[in-house]
């Protein structure tokens, strides 16, 4: 109804002031007097032609083309235009909603995306901060497949370099304290129990194999890299040792993500870009095109990009002087492996920590001639846990926090994806441990499950009394429950519309859980206010047919969120 209103007033417009394209809002209203919608189009127009708009509302109007769905029309105010629908237009959406019809709610211009979220390093396992990307990155792909998008979601694993040597080191160190080896643990190795674990499952499943307890040698606290360079020379197999803790972080790490109902399609392996084939590895041959595009230069031994060329504030390096690549490298040649995808839309969903990283990555992009307007980043902001009015201090590298699970075994999936999805993601958001673990309406996601839960048992009740509910015939008489608070839920469920379309523009979540919150307390009031099962059965169906819409907006906007919808609480 959004897009018919605005093309006769568009057409109103060429008719009467000869413009093709105007930009101005039309918004539904918040009292029946208003009529269902209302435009500013008249006060835009006017200040662009410096006349009266009320003048110019009502030449609008006179010219207004007629149509069947459009009752009248009125001018209110200092120029704004209000359009009174049919009864017929009222149902047409809830009509279309109840029987499935969600054609309305599908773009007539959709996209295939890609979307990378996470991609964690699989150095230990996913902790909260990761968890509020998590939750966002597989919010944002549903809402994206919902309103007619192809979604792809992918995982890129930092599967190489140093720091996987590290937590092997760290994993091997561990291993030696099984067997009363006092070892000066280094305090640039990863540290916290989930090494002490991963040292217990590789002793059973491949050191054991390889070692024997007079290889147990390295128990000096020296520089992590030196401890690394002796164990290559005496362990020659430590390298598929390495491989064995990556993968068994990854495990832990995919285990968690789906117990937090994340599922990715793709997982890349960082690894994989440096495999060689017959005309190089794909990362030299993009290294290869830097240089011939001269958007590189040496400088000490190392391999720098020019990135200041590109309004970064400094050149970076790409390959340090001992040949190693650095992680911006990797992730240039990563990003133009997505970029050969052929895909529409490009989404990385990141954490603050990487905010500076943006302009270098998207000069690179420009100096691999690709167009860095295609990739949108998103920035997800820092999580700090409270528990009784207090923080929750923690350090990664100490092992010093709290891991994604054990903050999901304390509160519940539902209300950890639900308050990490409430607030807007580039905001820093404080988790209040004690306020998700309650039962009551001061917790959004219980008081919107609950709501669900609630039309759940009226139609128990319908059903206990054998009563039969035509929700057709409802919506033919809607006009029996006409009154404010109806015409109010029934706008409110015609804007679930609005409120995705909204969403998947702006790629943001926290307004879907606005909304939801906000529709739940219209009901709960409604439902605290009203007797449902009514003598008239045309009363009955109506109430019902209300009833019904709603529940449907409280389960597809949960599923979006990938959150439970109960029966009863």
């Amino acid at each position: 109804m959004k897009s018919e209103i605005r093309e006769i007033l568009l057409a109103s417009v060429k008719k009467n002031y000869k413009k093709k394209s105007l930009d101005f809002d039309i918004s539904r209203t918040k009292t029946k007097s208003h009529g269902n919608w209302s435009s500013n189009v008249a006060l835009i127009l006017g200040k662009e032609l410096k006349q009266q708009p009320k003048i110019i509302a009502e030449n609008l109007v006179k010219n207004l083309p007629k149509k069947k769905w459009l009752e009248k029309v009125e001018i209110a105010g200092p120029g704004f235009v209000n359009f009174f629908l049919t009864e017929e237009a009222q149902s047409f959406f809830l009509k279309n909603f109840l029987s499935n019809d969600l054609s309305s709610f599908k773009s007539k211009m959709p996209r295939k995306i890609l979307i990378e979220y996470v991609s964690s390093n699989p150095t230990g396992p996913i902790h909260i901060g990761h968890g509020r990307g998590a939750a966002f990155g597989s919010a944002l792909a549903n809402l994206l497949r919902f309103t007619g998008d192809e979604v792809i979601e992918e995982y890129y694993i930092n599967d190489r370099g140093l720091q996987t040597d590290v937590l092997a080191l760290s994993v091997f160190l561990r291993y030696q304290e099984l067997f009363k080896v006092k070892v000066d643990f280094p305090e640039e190795c990863y540290q916290g129990d989930y090494i002490k674990e991963c040292a217990f499952l590789a002793k059973e499943k491949f050191l054991d194999k390889y070692l024997a307890k007079k290889d147990l040698k390295f128990t000096d606290q020296s520089n992590p890299l030196d401890l690394i360079n002796k164990i290559y020379i005496v362990f020659p197999k430590f390298s598929e040792f390495v491989d064995f803790c990556i993968h068994l972080q990854m495990d832990q790490i995919r285990g968690d993500l789906s117990k937090f109902k994340v599922h990715h399609n793709n997982w890349v392996s960082e690894k994989d870009l440096y495999e060689d084939s017959d005309d190089g590895s794909f990362f030299e041959k993009i290294i290869k095109v830097l240089k011939n595009n001269e958007f590189t230069y040496l400088q000490d031994e190392a391999l720098w990009f020019k990135s200041k060329e590109f309004n970064d504030e400094k050149d970076r390096v790409l390959i340090r002087n001992n040949q190693d690549p650095t992680y911006f490298a990797s992730d240039i040649a990563y990003h133009k492996f997505k970029f050969e995808r052929d895909f529409d839309q490009l989404i990385n969903v990141w954490g603050a920590d990487h905010h500076g990283y943006i302009p270098r990555l998207n000069g690179a992009l420009e100096a691999l001639e690709l167009d860095s307007n295609k990739l949108k980043t998103l920035i997800i902001q820092f999580v700090s846990l409270v528990r009784s009015g207090k923080n929750v201090s923690m350090s990664t590298r100490k092992g010093e926090f709290i891991t994604l699970k054990e903050l999901i075994d304390e509160v519940g999936v539902e209300a950890t994806r639900f308050f990490f999805l409430a607030r807007k993601s580039d905001q820093a958001l404080e988790f209040d441990i004690d306020l998700a673990k309650k039962e009551d309406k001061n917790n959004p996601v219980y008081y919107i499950q609950y709501a669900h839960a609630r039309i759940c048992s009226l139609e128990k009740e319908v059903k206990k009394r054998k009563l039969i509910i035509d929700q057709n015939n409802g919506l033919d008489n809607l006009k029996l429950i006409a009154k404010e608070n109806e015409l109010d839920i029934i706008n409110e469920i015609e804007r679930f519309q609005d409120v995705l379309s909204q969403c998947r523009k702006d790629l943001e979540i926290h307004p879907l859980c606005f909304y939801l919150r906000e529709i739940a307390s219209k009901f709960h009031s409604y439902y605290n206010a009203n007797k449902f099962i009514e003598d008239n059965k045309d009363l009955r169906d109506a109430k019902f047919a209300l009833v019904f819409a709603l529940k449907k907006v409280f389960q597809q906007g949960l599923e979006i969120l990938s959150i439970n919808a109960p029966e009863k609480m």
